[in-house]
């Protein structure tokens, strides 16, 4: 037992300190360029004052029924913004959520449904490939080229000023494209699991977003509250087969890629409407899964096509930075895969501490004071206490004090999803040789 326990903290040890490593040295490039970052922010004031371009919103959807009539109705009442056009891409065999659009559709011509020729469900790059097909007729037929191109979830809360500041952004500071935060709502409604997203996103998408564009390293988007100028698309039809890869299952992730070596400027806009408060964020706001097992198949998917497809397809090209960042986002395979590992080690040690307490001799120390092993196990534990502080620093930031209590013990469910998603995500890269198909996550 005592020779099993050893090796086991052996293996935990060095691996957790070379993620641990990973990991502060990102935190301390945020810290560092945090003000920076700060200073580089847009004028909301001044934004908002600029001639409206030509937008169009582009949502797919494949058994969104339940919310996709709310996100629109949403839009379209509070949107603080008049020259935009929403195309809906549905499916012919998703008969409830093609019903809901159209009703919608009847009522405000701001809303053009898009029907993909394919009966569902594709991949949502599939259906976005034919929503765009669709707003290039649209162009076409009604004699109006877009300026702007958004995409956004069917289950968005798209704030009122996103238009307005993506509009600014892209046409008068000479970015290219944009991403915004995604925040998921903090709700009477968000029980647990949804709560784990939370505390996840708060911390990506104030930190790890701000030091890849403070190092200009490719920025991968997060699928919904993301801008791209129109011009974008026509170059991705000349240098790709398709502009969004319908054999991939995070297409968004992989955009990033693609703009980033077509030389394009991507930014990151986490902007405040109001400085003293945290909750006016610009950002896009919605529902996560609610229940473990709705989480580990979303998360699942975003393991397989980020960390698997995009590993066989990209391999390791780019620059030392590049391959440094690809680095960072596949090492999660192997990090919530340590997860277990490192609780039953933790088990083993609180065990060990158990009957030294009270004089039983459960188990002999493997570990001699002042070893190496004694000196990596310190290390990893101070790791675990800067990652408690950070996560706590952002959770607070984004939902104050209550949740970012409890986000450190929501901590550990958050990589016990991660875990099985894991290996669910090798499940599903290991099966998209017979056919890549989108799965459609359950919203509260």
């Amino acid at each position: 037992m005592n020779e099993l326990f050893y090796i086991l903290l052996w293996v935990c040890s060095i691996l957790l300190v070379i993620s641990g490593t990973d990991d502060v040295l990102i935190d301390l490039m945020y810290w560092f360029n945090r003000w920076k970052y700060k200073r580089s922010l847009p004028d909301l004031e001044k934004a908002t004052g600029y001639k409206e371009s030509n937008i169009a919103l582009i949502i797919c959807a494949w058994k969104e029924y339940k919310v996709i009539g709310r996100t629109l109705t949403y839009a379209l009442s509070n949107l603080k913004y008049s020259n935009y056009q929403i195309f809906v891409g549905v499916y012919p065999n998703d008969s409830k959520t093609l019903e809901v659009v159209k009703r919608i559709a009847q009522k405000n011509n701001k809303v053009v449904v898009c029907v993909n020729s394919k009966d569902g469900p594709t991949t949502k790059a599939d259906n976005l490939n034919n929503v765009y097909n669709s707003l290039k007729r649209f162009e076409t037929d009604n004699n109006r080229n877009f300026d702007i191109v958004l995409i956004h979830d069917s289950e968005d809360f798209i704030h009122p000023l996103s238009l307005k500041l993506s509009n600014y952004t892209l046409m008068y500071q000479g970015i290219d494209a944009a991403q915004i935060p995604v925040v998921p709502i903090k709700d009477n409604r968000g029980k647990f699991i949804h709560r784990t997203y939370c505390d996840a996103f708060a911390e990506v998408h104030s930190k790890d977003l701000i030091v890849r564009q403070a190092l200009k390293a490719f920025i991968p988007f997060a699928g919904t509250g993301m801008s791209f100028k129109r011009e974008i698309f026509r170059t991705l039809e000349k240098n790709y087969t398709q502009v969004f890869n319908d054999a991939n299952l995070t297409e968004d992730y992989e955009l990033g890629l693609r703009l980033f070596k077509l030389g394009y400027k991507v930014s990151y806009v986490n902007l405040l409407v109001d400085k003293a408060d945290i909750s006016s964020r610009i950002a896009t706001g919605e529902y996560f899964p609610n229940n473990f097992w709705s989480a580990v198949r979303q998360r699942s998917r975003w393991t397989a096509g980020i960390c698997f497809q995009n590993w066989k397809m990209h391999k390791w090209g780019g620059s030392l930075k590049t391959k440094y960042f690809l680095l960072r986002d596949r090492k999660t395979i192997f990090s919530n895969s340590m997860v277990l590992l490192s609780n039953l080690v933790f088990a083993l040690f609180l065990f060990y501490l158990l009957g030294f307490s009270l004089g039983i001799n459960f188990l002999d120390s493997p570990v001699r004071e002042n070893s190496a092993l004694w000196i990596f196990l310190w290390i990893c534990f101070s790791f675990m206490i800067w990652r408690l502080f950070h996560r706590f620093v952002f959770t607070y930031h984004w939902y104050g004090f209550r949740y970012a209590l409890f986000s450190l013990i929501r901590i550990n469910f958050d990589n016990l999803i991660n875990f099985f998603a894991t290996f669910r995500a090798l499940r599903v890269f290991m099966t998209m040789k017979n056919k890549v198909v989108w799965e459609s996550t359950d919203h509260y």
